[in-house]
């Protein structure tokens, strides 16, 4: 799992959503690194902990990049 979101910054939000997005679209391809990909992803083994944590860091570095966007306006 990725760990407490509040420790992360926004840059390492990016990072573990392209990550999570690339192994969904590796696991929907089939791709033959797949298992590779999955130990790298999910390095405590994979589990609908982990895949929650997916919506989870998508919302938070969602809503980080909204906030930031507001305070640049």
């Amino acid at each position: 799992m990725f760990g407490p979101l509040f420790d992360a910054d926004l840059e390492q939000l990016r990072e573990r959503t392209e990550q999570l997005d690339a192994f969904a679209r590796a696991s929907y391809d089939d791709d033959p690194r797949l298992e590779q990909m999955r130990a790298e992803v999910f390095p405590h083994g994979e589990g609908a902990s982990e895949w929650d944590d997916y919506h989870r860091v998508r919302s938070e570095c969602d809503r980080r990049a909204a906030e930031e966007f507001d305070l640049g306006q």
